[in-house]
């Protein structure tokens, strides 16, 4: 099989260039294609769960301790995450539950600050 990279020939078999250590079946993705399934109801409860922890918990902890505000930026990066998704559903969510975050991590630093 001949590399697609660097042109060396490789016997049959191998799945990487011995020369230059590239693949040598690449994939194109198309629209069309199929990519790893993931159970996106799932993904979504959690994402919820981690909006309300972080978001909300924050504002909690800094409530009853005066500090700790900053655990809630952890939780952005799921949210994150969703967005880079094709899925316009788990985008949507990922939109909300940023607000979600968002109003709790707002709601810390004016406890913190007063």
């Amino acid at each position: 099989m001949k590399c697609p990279i660097c042109g060396c020939e490789n016997p049959e078999g191998y799945k990487f260039c011995h020369d230059c250590g590239n693949p040598l079946i690449i994939q194109d993705f198309d629209e069309n294609d199929s990519y790893p399934s993931f159970d996106s109801k799932k993904l979504i409860i959690v994402g919820y769960i981690i909006a309300i922890l972080f978001g909300w918990g924050s504002f909690i902890l800094s409530f009853l301790f005066g500090s700790y505000g900053f655990i809630g930026f952890i939780g952005l990066f799921f949210p994150g995450f969703m967005l880079n998704s094709k899925d316009s559903n788990l985008r949507k969510h990922a939109y909300i539950q940023l607000a979600i975050m968002l109003m709790g991590i707002i709601m810390t630093f004016l406890v913190l600050f007063r």
